[in-house]
């Protein structure tokens, strides 16, 4: 990547940035068109190129870039937290707050670790890798909580999964995004969680 680039005005590399991540989020890695990239920027294809040098060379950049401030803010909001739903919440906390930023980034990461085009640098799917294996490792960490009898460890993660995912979505393409409602609402459902599946 040209270093340039971050010579830019911040205001104009969240721009591009955020551009490209909608493209990729959007569209995964494959369909994704630097054509709308450049458009959605309100940049030319040949700037685009000049700091990162190929389609290929802006998604490395993005993972890495994506990589690096999510984990920051999640160990800046999340802190030392063990308990199991008091991180899920920090965590939704932490997340909410990327997206008033950048508001594809955890869209556009959790995609870039389901695709495996020919392409795709080996680096960022390196970096990749290495994030979902450090949340992984995280949350086996956890101190699990006491669950009624028939309640599944695993079905309960995917609730909560499933449901801020699906509000997330929902509440980006209501053309109305306020993530500190957001943060409200995934709460309020794990809440809910939380009470029907703890034995106390």
């Amino acid at each position: 990547m040209n270093q340039k680039f971050f010579d830019l005005k911040s205001e104009k590399q969240d721009r591009i940035i955020n551009a490209a991540l909608m493209i990729f989020a959007l569209n995964g890695y494959k369909h994704a068109s630097t054509d709308d990239i450049v458009k959605e920027a309100g940049i030319s294809k040949g700037l685009l190129f000049h700091y990162f040098g190929s389609k290929s060379g802006l998604y490395s950049f993005l993972v890495d870039y994506s990589v690096k401030y999510l984990m920051y803010e999640y160990s800046r909001v999340i802190g030392e937290e063990g308990e199991y739903f008091a991180y899920h919440e920090k965590l939704m906390r932490a997340k909410t707050g990327v997206l008033q930023n950048y508001p594809y980034m955890v869209e556009f990461v959790q995609g870039a670790a389901t695709w495996t085009d020919a392409d795709c640098s080996d680096e960022a799917k390196t970096v990749i890798s290495s994030y979902i294996k450090a949340m992984s490792d995280f949350e086996e960490s956890l101190s699990k909580p006491l669950l009624r009898e028939g309640v599944d460890m695993v079905k309960v993660n995917n609730m909560i999964k499933y449901i801020s995912q699906g509000l997330t979505r929902e509440s980006m393409e209501s053309g109305n995004f306020q993530p500190e409602a957001l943060y409200t609402q995934i709460v309020e459902y794990m809440g809910m969680i939380r009470i029907m599946a703890m034995d106390r």
